[in-house]
């Protein structure tokens, strides 16, 4: 899997504009620590100096000449960080030699009895270079901690995540801008961001400049320029607020805006062209400079996760905002488990040598495992060996309805070593989605569905995999199919023991 471009797909939580500020710093004596958070790229100037010695840009401590090491505190504005980026440019014989992070979660500002929780551990920085790091946590944090080992000088501190925000203190009826990045609200993919970021289509405010918007490069053949947009909650779009202001040679001739209910969809999904989107805003003309609100074109698609703003054919929007209110009716997202025999029993056996007792045969070149499971088939039709070639499954993934097959059992058995999702439900009536479990495959294990058991059709995850499948072939009907109501969605964020970010690539 590619390296996770935070810097794209995630807000700087360290911003000045969503209130980020530097509390305090152990030293800065020859660079103040309020420039780490400075929103411009941090610049190198050969002949300044001041009176304490060479002028850089960034924050830098003193040579230490005792034991311990220097830190500075940082208030972010509140949200889950998922990467850091310690930027280290133009600082290449004083960085420092290594770095660590903490955070904290609390209401006013951190003091001696504030609990810190270690979101990266020492780590060796490279000088004159952007360090990024990973942070694996899911809980939302309001300040940080930078420690540097043990002095020298860092030019920027960047917060990569999602902005929290506590939507159980927001009625149902209010409407907010549901794409604010003050809201969660993330620019996840764009089709160019050449002059402008993507970022700033969600920032707070109006556009200071051309620079503060998103702007694409000049497009010289047929298409269009599209970004994407994560909402901060599913909602429902009421009117749609769209800012060229400084834009006026370069503003789109018209736009499109779409949406999609897909909870948890990675970069990959949202940038197919096969992917379900809906008309919310038809073409509208554009124009320049201008702060355009669109109100009674809107179209009611019901709730979306994610919208999509397609400029025709190229140009720069300052800012982008979805009018709406939250959501009640979200579509539940399932949580795999993994399998084992015991958690599967309910539904049936699983297929698997672990912890089974074989003989030696053929002359010692083989070991048999016998009788571990048994098909099940009454009288009327006879065991068939079928063989399944299947596609992987693109996730996030809408579960429609389940089947089952009452005359028989069902065995699968994959013949490579791919994983795969056996999704199913403990009940005789039709199952709603509580009903539901899902379990992940290790890789080397099959699965026998019971006669009579609910479930849903191969769900391949990592590579195009065969399947033998052993059931029962006869001439009456042995397939019973039923829809889910609501549908339920498999996410990535479902499949994986630590939280899933949006990749470049895989």
């Amino acid at each position: 899997m590619a390296k996770i471009n935070y810097e794209t797909f995630y807000a700087d939580l360290a911003q000045p504009r969503l209130g980020a500020t530097v509390i305090s710093s152990s030293d800065d004596f020859f660079a103040e620590h309020e420039n780490l958070i400075k929103p411009e790229a941090p610049v190198f100037i050969p002949d300044k100096f001041t009176d304490r010695g060479k002028w850089m840009d960034g924050w830098e401590s003193r040579r230490k000449r005792i034991a311990g090491y220097d830190h500075c505190i940082v208030r972010i504005c509140r949200g889950v960080v998922h990467g850091i980026n310690i930027d280290t440019t133009h600082f290449t014989g004083n960085y420092p030699q290594a770095a660590s992070v903490e955070a904290c979660d609390c209401s006013g500002e951190p003091d001696e009895s504030t609990q810190w929780h270690e979101l990266i551990p020492k780590t060796d920085l490279v000088g004159n270079s952007h360090n990024m790091l990973d942070v694996d946590s899911l809980q939302a944090w309001t300040h940080l901690r930078l420690n540097i080992y043990p002095d020298g000088g860092v030019a920027r501190l960047r917060v990569y995540g999602e902005v929290f925000k506590d939507w159980s203190q927001v009625s149902e009826e209010e409407i907010l801008d549901l794409a604010a990045m003050e809201n969660g609200g993330v620019a996840m993919a764009c089709s160019d961001m050449h002059f402008g970021h993507v970022q700033n289509l969600t920032a707070p405010g109006r556009a200071v400049n051309m620079g503060d918007g998103w702007e694409t490069a000049r497009r010289r053949g047929p298409g269009f320029d599209w970004a994407v947009i994560k909402l901060g909650k599913p909602g429902h779009v009421k009117r749609i607020s769209a800012d060229t202001l400084h834009f006026k040679g370069n503003f789109p001739a018209h736009c499109i805006v779409r949406g999609v209910y897909a909870p948890g969809a990675d970069v990959d999904y949202l940038s197919d062209t096969n992917t379900a989107w809906k008309v919310i805003l038809p073409e509208a003309k554009m124009q320049a400079n201008h702060q355009h609100e669109f109100n009674d074109t809107i179209e009611d698609v019901g709730p979306v996760s994610h919208v999509k703003l397609e400029i025709y054919p190229d140009g720069g929007v300052g800012r982008l905002r979805i009018w709406g209110t939250q959501s009640s009716r979200t579509y539940p997202t399932l949580t795999a488990e993994e399998l084992t025999p015991e958690a599967f029993k309910p539904y049936g056996e699983v297929i698997d040598t672990e912890g089974l007792t074989s003989r030696t045969i053929n002359a010692g070149f083989a070991e048999r495992y016998e009788n571990f499971t048994k098909l099940d088939i009454p009288e009327g039709g006879h065991p068939a060996i079928s063989i399944f070639e299947a596609h992987p499954v693109p996730l996030p993934f809408q579960v429609q309805g389940m089947e089952r097959h009452p005359v028989s059992s069902q065995i699968f058995m994959p013949a490579g070593n791919s994983r795969f999702l056996v999704l199913v439900a403990d009940t005789t009536d039709i199952p709603k989605w509580k009903d539901l479990r899902l379990f992940i495959t290790n890789g080397n294990q099959g699965v026998n569905y019971r006669r009579g058991t609910w479930h849903h059709f191969l769900l391949t995850l990592d590579e195009e995999q065969t399947y033998y499948v052993v059931d029962r072939s006869n001439p009456d009907e042995n397939t019973e199919e039923c829809e889910l109501q609501p549908p339920v969605w498999i996410s990535k964020k479902s499949i994986a023991k630590k939280k899933v970010a949006p990749v470049l690539d895989d």
